[in-house]
Order: C-alpha cells, then sequence, then structure tokens
C-alpha cells in the first residue's frame, strides 16, 4: 500500500541531505547528474509511504519517480529501445540491471531522503545504510523477486547487457543449447555480484579467471550451494530455492562452455 502525502509535508532539512551525486551516463558519457538537493527541488518530488521488503516494516521517504529521472537523462523516447537494459551501480560493487519494459511500469522511485530518520536509518542485518540514493517500487506486485531494489545507488547507466558484458557471452554455443539456458539464468540471477571472464559484478568472485568454477568445486556440491548458500556458511550470497534441477544443470553447462572458451583448467 502506498499514501502519497501533500510535497512540503515532512520535507527534509538541507543538512539532511547527500551531498553525494546519483550520475547517469549513456555509452562512456555522463549526461545527466543530481546530487540530492537537486532531486528535492524537482517538481515531481513527494513523500511516499511504502511497505519495505528490505527493512520489512513500513517506511517514509521523499522520492523522485524513476521514470521522472529516465526522461531527463536519455529523452522522451528511452521507453521504445526494446533492446535496452538499465544498469544500476551501488557503492559496494553491486549491480543490478533491468530491462527498459521493466522500468516502463509505473511504480520505481529514487528515494533521497528518509523521512523516519533525518540520517537514513541503518538497514537490519546489513549494518549499512541506503544512503545516499535508494530505488523502491510502491506497486503491491512490484517485490524484490521482479524489480531492482538497489540501494547506496551513486549510478544509472542505460545500455545493452550483452555490449556492456561481452566477455560473458557463451559464444559459439548453439541457441537451443544448455549452455545458452545457462547464461540465460546467469545474466538473470548472478552477473549483479559475480564476473565471468572479467565482466560482471564485483561483489562476488569471478568465477571464470584465473579457473573455471566447475574445475574445483564438484558440480553436485555447487548446485547444492547455490540452492541454498545459507545452509552451508553466513554468506552475502542469497539463496536461489526457486530453481529447478534442470535449470541448475544448465547452469553448469553454461560455466563449462565458459571455462573450455577460456581455456582456464
Amino acid at each position: 500500500m502506498i499514501w502519497i502525502l501533500p510535497l512540503l509535508l515532512l520535507a527534509p532539512s538541507a543538512r539532511a541531505l547527500d551531498s553525494r551525486a546519483l550520475t547517469f551516463t549513456s555509452g562512456d558519457k555522463t549526461v545527466l547528474r543530481l546530487t540530492a538537493a537537486d532531486l528535492a527541488k524537482r517538481p515531481a518530488a513527494r513523500t511516499i509511504t511504502i511497505a519495505d521488503p528490505i527493512y520489512k516494516k513500513t517506511k517514509t521517504y521523499r522520492a523522485v519517480p524513476l521514470k521522472d529521472l529516465l526522461t531527463a537523462a536519455y529523452g522522451g523516447t528511452w521507453g521504445e529501445n526494446a533492446l535496452g537494459e538499465v544498469f544500476f551501480d551501488a557503492l559496494d560493487g553491486y549491480r543490478s540491471h533491468a530491462k527498459v519494459s521493466v522500468l516502463m511500469n509505473d511504480g520505481g522511485m529514487v528515494v533521497f531522503s528518509d523521512v523516519d530518520v533525518p540520517d537514513w536509518e541503518t538497514i537490519p542485518g546489513k549494518g549499512k545504510k541506503p544512503a545516499p540514493f535508494y530505488l523502491v517500487w510502491t506497486g503491491p506486485a512490484q517485490g524484490l523477486k521482479d524489480f531492482p531494489w538497489p540501494w547506496q545507488l551513486v549510478g544509472v547507466k542505460m545500455t545493452i547487457l550483452e555490449d556492456e558484458y561481452p566477455k560473458a557471452l557463451p559464444k559459439n554455443a548453439a541457441p537451443d543449447s544448455a549452455a545458452v539456458r545457462g547464461w540465460t539464468i546467469f545474466r538473470r540471477s548472478c552477473i549483479s555480484c559475480h564476473a565471468m571472464s572479467g565482466d560482471g559484478g564485483t561483489v562476488g568472485p569471478d568465477l571464470n579467471e584465473p579457473r573455471g568454477i566447475t574445475r574445483y568445486h564438484g558440480k553436485a556440491h555447487l548446485k547444492s550451494y547455490i540452492k541454498k548458500a545459507s545452509s552451508f556458511r553466513h554468506t552475502k550470497m542469497p539463496d536461489f530455492d526457486e530453481l529447478e534441477n534442470s535449470e541448475l544443470n544448465d547452469l553448469m553447462a553454461y560455466f563449462d562452455h565458459m571455462t573450455a572458451l577460456a581455456g582456464t583448467k
């Protein structure tokens, strides 16, 4: 549930606004740079109250619609980029992404201030605050599984994933192969944290350099770990309970294919 409050209600003080900027890029070019103070001045800025799945409770924020900012950065036709994806870069190296078609949905809001706690509330279990910016969604069906909720957000980039991460592609694999199906799973669920041959996230280790992961982890163990990492150790890696065994087998096929491409042992 969401409540929109009057624009001036509970407006944050100037000292509560983070001075760091949210930078929008296209290719290698910066196209827009906004501080929290800049966002606070935008006509679309508003106060929202949501059931926040990160905090697991109701939270009130000051925010600007994501679509408003994407239009300001990339022009009014950005939603027509059928192959495009938008990457969201966080301070800790986490790099989530979503297809343009997903971001065309109403409900995405870029938070620039925590109304409940002027200096931002620490996320339970994380020991970190989501400042300087935090992408949230206001729709009842716009949860963590299907929509990006990056916090400590500092960068936004519109591109095509395959252009951004060419070394992660399973080149020479047949279109209907297990390796290609595994790549689809990896790009959706893994590449935000893990790199493949140097392309991808930096939160977790590269899974193909200097040595392919299926060359030093047994596949049965690896599949169990991916499915429920929390049962093995305390880790930042989330559980992927939803993955079927056939999908895990496809992921192993992708890992094997990438190891052969890189010539690692």
